[in-house]
């Protein structure tokens, strides 16, 4: 009896992991593929990515100049 029940938990947890993989595999497409390397959607979102950054590295200096007057 308690066999079965870690075996069907066992399923569940395998089903639930490989579902999990191939969602993950999806949405990991619509930024880049294998054969040609970053798609646009891609390609927007590391551009997006590196001005957020440099936008927050700036306002961080700025504000640390202005801590100081």
């Amino acid at each position: 009896m308690i066999a079965k029940i870690f075996e069907v938990i066992t399923q569940a947890v395998t089903a639930f992991v490989g579902s999990l993989g191939t969602a993950v595999n999806s949405i990991t497409s619509l930024f880049y593929v294998d054969e040609t390397g970053f798609t646009m959607l891609g390609t927007l979102i590391l551009i997006s990515a590196g001005v957020g950054l440099v936008y927050w590295a700036f306002r961080l200096i700025r504000g640390l100049i202005s801590q100081r007057k």
